[in-house]
């Protein structure tokens, strides 16, 4: 590995610390029980779009909307089994908060995963997808358990399955477990396979006609 990757210019370095605490400050806000997770998600996902716009990062919309696509394929398929011990919104009988929840969980561990693996000047697809899978199986986990255990944030709906051994997470059927771990490599390789830009590079500007 060259080290000198290891130092990124000021501005990728100020933007890599601010996606890492508005990632942390997200999950955080789990543990504020006076917060409404639902609309805390909703917002969140929606004001991506003007942040990565403002800090030069039009390309990464693509991701973006991808996670949406594989969060809306899910919600689709599984939206009955939710439901938390928290208020939420209901659409139709079901709460968005997963919808949401997933969109911009699987749209940040991509993007965590792209400072890292630039660092790590790894090219091999096959390689890639073991770093990320890795790397989203961590901090799948990492949340569940800090939301479970910590926070108190419960689906309600599925408490009687039992979690993954020893980790005491994720008590959802057997079905979703596999489906949990399956969602974040799904969704890198339709980001790699569609050929989408490094979403944490700047856009180059438009030039004038």
């Amino acid at each position: 590995m060259d080290i000198s990757r290891l130092c990124f210019p000021d501005f990728s370095t100020k933007l890599m610390i601010a996606d890492k605490v508005i990632c942390a400050l997200v999950l955080l806000s789990l543990g504020f029980t006076g917060l409404r997770a639902d609309l805390m998600m909703a917002v969140v996902y929606i004001l991506l779009y003007p942040y990565l716009y403002l800090t030069s990062r039009r390309q990464a919309f693509r991701h973006l909307l991808a996670a949406l696509l594989v969060a809306c394929c899910w919600y689709f398929i599984a939206k009955g089994q939710y439901g938390y011990n928290r208020e939420m919104v209901l659409i139709g009988g079901y709460t968005v908060y997963p919808l949401f929840a997933w969109a911009v969980g699987l749209f940040g561990v991509y993007l965590m995963y792209s400072y890292w693996i630039k660092m790590l000047s790894v090219r091999q697809l096959a390689l890639r997808l073991v770093f990320f899978v890795l790397l989203y199986w961590m901090l799948l986990f990492g949340s569940e358990i800090l939301a479970y255990h910590y926070f108190h944030f419960r689906n309600i709906a599925t408490a009687r399955y039992t979690g993954l051994p020893v980790l005491d997470c994720i008590h959802v059927p057997g079905w979703m477990k596999v489906a949990y771990l399956l969602n974040g490599p799904l969704y890198f390789l339709i980001c790699e396979i569609s050929g989408f830009p490094d979403p944490c590079q700047r856009s180059r500007p438009a030039l004038p006609r």
